[in-house]
């Protein structure tokens, strides 16, 4: 199997011989899908241990979000994984529900490709997502899940970015100036990165003045405002009264005129993030502006999704990667950090204790609004929301007895069965 031969037949549509070629298993006898609120029916192509690819035909062009969700809650009540294809004019959209580290829920992870010229990195990751006969004796659902994950999946990605973003760490700890210990360096430079990451992802939005480019803008601002001899103006004249002022206040009370006219309109951003720092209140901290020029030319050349809808590049990231970071350098860096009382707590763990207290505490809310108790509605609605991992399995026939006897079958009281 070669690259051009898969190409040769993304071309012409054939979707079942290319998972043939791909060492991809036929998918037996299931038919055509029946979705709910969409005129879309998916049919599965190919199986590879309990990993069913599906062909989507979309004559009036790639659904909706929306749509795509409703696609992929009904095929999970007839495979364990699925990697759906959307197939429309001109384009194909390659969609994997990567479930998440909670276990509660998914994220949709797509890639779009011209249907006429399938691209390099199509082609790449359906090679990866292939299996060839010697191996066919030795693969398992799990090695299975794991190969066609990896070449899906978007977690690559952030590997990748993270791999890079260790480096510039450790130049920006070598600029920050005020703060003696290494180790303390060290930890509010990952504070200041993860602060400006989550700018980078809302900026993208157009949430900060309206400004996609918002921290690069502001940093010429800044260069123009106080010319050569503020090469550290931009961290405090700038950055701090962002953070403290601005994004971590509700009130946006500027110590003075020129900071709120150069920081503009940007909403109270709740929770923490950019409340003052241990760190912060205990040295007078210094950075100059050239440590931020080259971590920017280092952020530019990713694409941010605060949406979590990647577009199929090769360098997008989404807020995922804050998580993945923090837990990295929060737990295998400083001990410092840990003694002040700061951990990270994985999302099985913080998924369950959300949906153990914001769920019910919303659910009582309605109800003293007047509205209809969700206990309630959730008894009434069938399997519509039963968790996928629940919605496998086979009916049988059930009895009282291992061999399939009934109550009528039983021995009256005080008799012996026939064998004892």
């Amino acid at each position: 199997m070669t690259e051009q031969e898969l190409a040769g037949l993304l071309k012409e549509g054939d979707f079942d011989a290319l998972f043939r070629r791909m060492g991809w298993d036929n998918p037996g006898s299931i038919e055509a899908v029946r979705v709910e609120d969409s005129e879309l029916r998916p049919v599965a192509v190919a199986d590879k241990r309990g990993v069913t690819a599906w062909r989507v035909e979309c004559p009036a062009g790639a659904p909706q979000r929306s749509e795509q969700h409703r696609v992929v809650r009904r095929l999970k009540r007839f495979s364990r994984d699925q990697l759906v294809v959307f197939e429309s004019p001109g384009q194909h959209l390659w969609l994997w529900p990567e479930q998440r580290p909670s276990g509660v829920g998914y994220r949709l992870v797509d890639h779009v490709y011209p249907s006429a010229a399938p691209t390099e990195a199509v082609l790449q990751r359906l090679t990866r997502a292939s299996f060839t006969l010697e191996e066919e004796d030795g693969l398992t659902a799990t090695s299975v899940l794991a190969r066609i994950r990896r070449s899906f999946n978007a977690d690559q990605v952030t590997k990748s970015f993270y791999r890079e973003f260790q480096e510039h760490h450790k130049g920006f700890v070598t600029e920050v100036e005020g703060i003696a210990a290494v180790g303390d360096r060290r930890w509010y430079v990952s504070v200041l990165l993860n602060r400006l990451m989550f700018i980078y992802f809302i900026q993208q939005k157009r949430f900060l003045d309206g400004d996609q480019e918002y921290l690069r803008s502001r940093l010429r601002s800044v260069r123009e405002q106080f010319g050569a001899d503020g090469f550290y103006a931009y961290y405090r004249e700038f950055l701090l009264p962002l953070f403290h002022e601005g994004l971590g206040s509700p009130r946006s009370d500027y110590s003075g005129a020129e900071a709120g006219d150069l920081i503009g309109d940007v909403p109270y951003v709740n929770g923490g993030i950019f409340e003052p720092h241990r760190l912060e209140k205990t040295y007078r901290i210094e950075i100059p502006d050239k440590a931020f020029e080259s971590l920017f030319d280092f952020f530019d050349r990713w694409h941010w999704h605060l949406d979590d809808r990647p577009i199929g590049t090769s360098n997008e990231i989404n807020p995922d990667i804050l998580g993945f970071i923090f837990e990295q350098y929060i737990n295998f860096t400083d001990a410092g950090q840990k003694e002040n009382g700061a951990y990270y707590t994985k999302p099985d763990v913080t998924g369950y204790m959300a949906a153990s207290t914001i769920l019910p505490a919303v659910a009582d809310r309605l109800v003293d609004a007047g509205l209809d108790d969700p206990a309630l509605l959730l008894a009434g609605s069938g399997d519509a929301y039963l968790h996928d991992s629940n919605a496998h399995g086979m009916a049988l026939p059930t009895s009282s007895e291992p061999d399939g006897r009934s109550d009528d079958d039983l021995p009256p009281v005080g008799d012996a069965w026939p064998w004892q």
